[in-house]
């Protein structure tokens, strides 16, 4: 019976895999990584491609041009995709590669003012790039007034929003700012992420036209696409031959005609490629390519294989052609025929371990080059099923003889005892040794990937406060990041402890049972929820709130008499960020505050209560002295998450860079260890930059060492002095 069963088994595996292997084996998987610019275009290419050869799936991850760069040049992916061109440092990193146009972008300078509810408003490259700069801080500025004689501009401040993450939209708008400014080019210079002069920040077009829509007087920039579809205004600007230009599918593509002549081959740098700032009469000065990337030696990626070089060059290939026909309807400028011929050339030179990828058949067909491996499946799995069967009999425990059930059992919990004694003190140990292991891999790890920007910048890291993370100019310091940190979490620590101790008191101490347990449900469920929902609430809804209903109160009464209050608030600052923290942690607090009391013995109210005690006299010096230790162990926690947390600091606190990150008031824009991390790091391109970024994160270690140490001994000498302590 043992056999028949192990026969049937091993049986149903090989038919299994036999009518499996052919379905798996014919499909191709390419993968790619990079741009969100063309997100939604690759993706509806991905889609579209499938009629044309349903055996081929598209997997592309948009996680930012930088981590497209730098998947491409570890060679993780099939291909990259890149806003900006490779600089010479990452063509050194990836010998061979090749850029292919895929698209073309554009942006445009949004604004809102109510006063001029429609596009229109004219604007130069100079005037853009000094109220980039903050030189020209006020809508009235003559500067603006001379270019727009018929519109009567409003006597307002002009509040500047850019982008906090890393882009390839960043890029192509400062390296446009860099032509028409030579201010701009010495004091800030060109980047995907750069140190900002003034303004606020939000991450992705997402957030820069959220910031734009929903405050007046605010001026940014997004890509042409994403203002279209969403009906932002913008401005029309002013080109090199000095006509004010609106932009449009049209003049963007005579921008790129106009530079299309000059392109260089597909294999040569294209590091000072540009179509900002374009020659032509009728041309929009802010545009630019997108790229895909390949080695032109296909073969230099070892995951590659000839059979998927040949289809993701065919991909590319109906992309650049056919696939520009679905540019338009998404917002994107299809590409010329010059650039398209350009890039079938260097689709056409791209080889195989020397061979010409396209055009070539494919030496082994699909079914034939898998059958080894198919064959080795079977006979594996099989080979398993009856070892597996064979051990499961030979182990199997003889029966015991002349004994009753209950003396079976007996003996077999005395034999066992022992083992099951080595066996739990080894899981408790090896539990503390993995805590032990986690925390030293992450401070090698953080330690190790900080030490060229230690190494670079010395202890001054940790005190300076530029942060410019453009090649050649590189400079690093964390202090304004550490303050903004540490100023947020203390906002949140004020606010949510006291509040969160009132829900505790009032649900183990006050509230009857049918109340205090559906309270203490809800403050646990709020506790479940992630904190990119909190952050999406406080962007698009709270931060108004606080801006109507706080700050501009607070301004208008106390602006005058009190610094803390005298910047004219915006709602991202330090004081939203602070105020959305402390919702989030008041249900971790006061949830295990909760716990703590109620652990408090009830010999301690009712001596209380038997000497007169009021509820509130019971509760401050009779139960918070056994139960402080407990709850200051729960703030510490609250403080540890707030610390910590990322994506919602990240989506409200404004987003500053460098010195203007160091909060002087309130309502100023700040930034955070983790913030700063998250806006940049896919976008780090630079060894350097990455350090630093990595060197942010060893700060943000050492801070919570520290808070955790000094939390312990704090916890430690409330225990010897509590009631029942040693003191």
């Amino acid at each position: 019976m043992h056999w028949a069963t192990t026969f049937l088994v091993a049986a149903s595996i090989t038919l299994l895999l036999v009518y499996a292997g052919p379905s798996a084996a014919s499909q191709v998987q390419l993968t790619g990584a990079g741009a969100t610019f063309p997100f939604p275009l690759i993706d509806t290419w991905r889609v579209e491609y499938q009629n044309v050869k349903s055996d081929v799936n598209i997997n592309y991850q948009s996680i930012g041009s930088g981590g497209g760069i730098k998947q491409f040049t570890e060679k993780t992916v099939d291909f990259g995709a890149t806003d900006a061109p490779l600089s010479s440092s990452e063509r050194e990193a990836a010998p061979g590669a090749v850029h292919i146009p895929e698209t073309i972008g554009s942006i445009v300078v949004s604004y809102n003012i109510p006063e001029i509810p429609g596009s229109g408003l004219r604007l130069s490259g100079p005037v853009l790039a000094d109220i980039f700069l903050g030189k020209i801080t006020r809508w009235d500025d003559p500067q603006i007034q001379e270019m727009n004689p018929d519109v009567q501009l409003p006597s307002r401040s002009i509040v500047v929003v850019h982008r906090s993450d890393g882009s390839g939209t960043t890029f192509v708008w400062t390296d446009y700012l860099s032509k028409v400014s030579p201010e701009w080019r010495d004091a800030v210079g060109t980047g995907k992420s750069v140190q900002w002069p003034t303004g606020v920040g939000s991450p992705g077009n997402e957030g820069v036209s959220s910031s734009i829509k929903a405050t007046p007087y605010t001026i940014g920039y997004v890509e042409l696409s994403y203002a279209i579809t969403t009906g932002m205004t913008f401005a029309h600007l002013q080109n090199r031959e000095g006509n004010f230009i609106e932009p449009s599918f049209d003049s963007v593509s005579a921008a790129i005609a106009a530079s299309a002549g000059s392109l260089p081959a597909g294999d040569e740098s294209w590091e000072h490629v540009s179509t900002t700032d374009a020659p032509g009469e009728n041309s929009y000065p802010i545009s630019s390519f997108s790229y895909l990337l390949l080695y032109k030696e296909m073969g230099d990626n070892p995951t590659m294989t000839r059979e998927k070089a040949r289809e993701v060059a065919e991909f590319v290939q109906w992309a650049v052609t056919d696939g520009q026909a679905f540019a338009s309807d998404l917002g994107y400028i299809p590409l010329p025929d010059e650039v398209v011929e350009l890039d079938q050339e260097t689709l056409a030179s791209l080889t195989f371990r020397g061979e010409p990828v396209l055009g070539s058949e494919q030496e082994v067909p699909a079914s034939q080059s898998t059958a080894g491996l198919e064959i080795a499946l079977l006979i594996a799995a099989a080979a398993g099923a009856v070892i597996f069967f064979y051990l499961r009999r030979r182990t199997r425990p003889a029966p015991v003889q002349g004994k009753s059930k209950t003396e079976k059992l007996s003996a077999g919990l005395l034999l066992q005892r022992p083992r099951g004694d080595r066996t739990f003190r080894f899981i408790v140990i090896a539990g503390a040794g993995y805590s032990l292991l986690m925390l030293g891999l992450v401070a090698f790890s953080v330690a190790e990937g900080s030490a060229p920007v230690l190494a670079y910048e010395g202890l001054g890291y940790f005190f300076g406060t530029d942060w410019n993370p453009v090649e050649g100019r590189e400079s690093y310091g964390a202090l304004p990041y550490i303050t903004g940190t540490l100023a947020s979490a203390a906002i949140a620590m004020v606010i949510g402890v006291p509040v969160s101790l009132g829900i505790a008191v009032f649900i183990s101490e006050i509230a009857p049972a049918k109340i205090g347990t559906p309270i203490g449900f809800i403050v646990e469920i709020l506790a479940a929820i992630p904190s990119i929902v909190y952050g999406l609430w406080a962007l698009l809804v709270f931060r108004f709130w606080i801006l109507d209903l706080v700050e501009q109160p607070l301004y208008d009464s106390l602006g005058e008499s009190l610094s803390i209050f005298g910047q004219s608030p915006f709602g991202l600052d330090i004081l939203t960020a602070g105020i959305v923290l402390s919702i989030m942690i008041i249900p971790i607090i006061s949830s295990i505050s909760r716990e703590v009391l109620r652990a408090v013995p009830h010999t301690q109210r009712e001596a209380a209560y038997s000497l007169g005690a009021t509820r509130l006299e019971a509760v401050w010096h009779f139960v918070f002295p056994y139960a402080r230790a407990g709850i200051l162990g729960a703030a510490i926690l609250g403080l540890g998450r707030a610390v910590g947390e990322t994506i919602l600091v990240t989506m409200v606190i404004g987003n500053a860079v460098g010195l203007d990150a160091i909060p002087t008031t309130l309502f100023s824009s700040s930034q955070t260890l983790s913030s700063l991390i998250a806006n940049e790091f896919n976008e780090a391109a630079s060894p350097l930059h990455v350090s630093a970024l990595i060197g942010l994160g060893l700060t943000l270690f050492i801070l919570t060492m520290g808070i955790n140490v000094g939390a312990q001994f704090l916890v430690s000498r409330m225990v010897k002095v509590a009631p029942g302590g040693r003191e």
